[in-house]
């Protein structure tokens, strides 16, 4: 060691044994950017029609009003007709406004200080660190100009909750390991460069490359963050291992995503995350940002928190069961009734409570209590596999139920378990609808690109054609047709760098 620094052979080394059994390394796609694939299918068939005629389909099934009554609260609790979702509309619109013009609000509507647009044409090569979730990504690419993206290269480190949930030290520290590594494995040596850094948690930014952490979430809880300045917190470790990147641009999620479509299609002026948690992003006439007392601009890309959106008015019995056993009682209340890492728990207390739980048969219902009496034991993904069942007798869902330790289930006991799945999940979707149409309310009219990544929207069965049918219930068909949803897989990475290279 040299005047407290390490070189980067050391880092390295140091850091290697620390990451490795939980890295992955790959070279991914560089156009990631496509358009948004949505199932036509007979409204017969949507998922939300064709579950409600198969639960009705086993009423009065056994002599029992139980199970009739038990899907009725399923459906009253989840219903979110469209005057409730006009309602969360304006609702969304008041708060968004207050933020912007610096009054409490539940929307934090933050400035990001991206105050450019991308032309395409930007060229280099760049690196990138996103951090948000699970998994912690390096990336170097070269943009290339008219509008391509040339190779990424990637590593892929998960953070142990030990990290997550350790100090702020620890954590900076495992990820400077992380770039350390990935530079000696991958780009043979330690370059020099800039560097964009997304930084997927709630923060105030003061300039483009830096910004004050103002609450964790996601399952981070790292001391001695909250408050600073994350960039220095990096750069601080990344000097301390002899890496010689600066971080020339912090960026949400939401923007990164917004600003990888962009890069190719020029009308993108909207990013949304629905994975583990969700947010947007959209571009404002700053001078609608009544808050904003920085360098005159005519535009300013706005991260608006809206995971945090208060919605104490629209909360059910088992949101609020949920919210109170969460890490952040009070807060993310959005979020925590549509994003991956609440979905799968709001189904569980749904599915354990009196009013549902009397309606499985007692053998199924006595091992669904306790299979299922600790929270975490059912998942988003085991949702996902449910509702993607199209068997005649629900193998599937079956199957997650053996697993799960339910050995003994009815058709019915089968059809009720998809049918809370089904109720959460549609609630979810059509929230989302509003949390893009809230943002377009607040942009100027005419046709939109919004990018939008994260599993849930990918993957999720049918999630996408029903916040699809949200967008056009609420707008009306033809305004919803000027609205393109494109899916910028993973953009959020690539999105950062795209930043870094149009810093000044």
């Amino acid at each position: 060691m040299v005047g407290g620094r390490r070189s980067l052979g050391m880092a390295a080394a140091a850091g290697a044994t620390a990451i490795a059994m939980r890295t992955a390394y790959c070279e991914v796609a560089s156009d990631n950017v496509s358009p948004v694939k949505l199932e036509d299918r007979a409204k017969a068939d949507w998922i939300e029609v064709s579950q409600r005629r198969l639960a009705d389909s086993f009423a009065g099934w056994g002599g029992s009003l139980q199970y009739e009554s038990a899907v009725r609260s399923l459906r009253e609790a989840y219903a979110l007709p469209l005057s409730a979702m006009t309602s969360v509309r304006a609702h969304f619109a008041s708060e968004a406004r207050k933020g912007l013009a610096g009054e409490t609000s539940s929307l934090a509507m933050l400035p990001t200080f991206v105050t450019k647009r991308v032309t395409g044409e930007e060229k280099g090569d760049f690196f990138a660190l996103d951090l948000g979730g699970t998994n912690f990504r390096v990336l170097r690419l070269t943009l290339e100009g008219g509008g391509s993206v040339g190779p990424v290269k990637q590593g892929k480190y998960n953070i142990p909750d030990s990290i997550k949930q350790g100090t702020g030290e620890q954590l900076f520290g495992f990820i400077a390991d992380a770039v350390a590594t990935f530079l000696a494995r991958e780009c043979g040596g330690n370059p020099t460069g800039v560097l964009g850094f997304t930084f997927s948690f709630p923060v105030e930014q003061t300039a483009l490359n830096s910004g004050k952490l103002l609450v964790w979430n996601k399952g981070f809880s790292a001391s001695d963050v909250v408050g600073r300045d994350v960039v220095s917190l990096l750069q601080a470790q990344l000097e301390e291992r002899g890496i010689e990147l600066v971080v020339k641009a912090l960026a949400n999620d939401t923007v990164g995503t917004m600003e990888a479509a962009s890069y190719r299609s020029l009308d993108c002026t909207m990013g949304v995350i629905f994975g583990t948690g969700t947010n947007g992003a959209y571009i404002a006439k700053t001078a609608a940002v009544g808050k904003w007392a920085g360098a005159p601009s005519e535009e300013m890309v706005i991260n608006t928190e809206w995971g945090n959106l208060d919605m104490s008015r629209y909360q059910n019995g088992f949101d609020r069961v949920v919210d109170g056993s969460s890490a952040n009682p009070g807060r993310q209340m959005f979020e925590k009734m549509i994003s991956g890492m609440y979905l799968g728990e709001m189904t569980r207390v749904t599915l354990t409570s009196k009013p549902v739980l009397s309606g499985f048969s007692a053998p199924c219902a006595a091992s669904l209590a306790s299979a299922f009496a600790q929270g975490g034991t059912f998942t988003s993904a085991s949702m996902a596999a449910c509702e993607a069942d199209g068997s005649a007798d629900l193998a599937e869902v079956g199957r997650v139920l053996r697993e799960a330790g339910i050995t003994t289930t009815t058709i019915r006991d089968r059809v009720l378990v998809r049918e809370a799945c089904v109720c959460v999940s549609t609630r979810a979707a059509r929230l989302s609808a509003m949390g893009v149409v809230g943002m377009l309310d607040l942009s100027a009219p005419g046709k939109t690109t919004v990018a939008i990544d994260g599993t849930v929207f990918e993957a999720y069965p049918y999630f996408k054609e029903r916040m699809e049918g949200g967008l056009i219930e609420v707008l009306g068909a033809e305004a919803a047709s000027n609205v393109e949803l494109v899916l910028a897989k993973d953009g959020s990475g690539i999105g950062a760098a795209i930043i870094a290279a149009i810093a000044d």
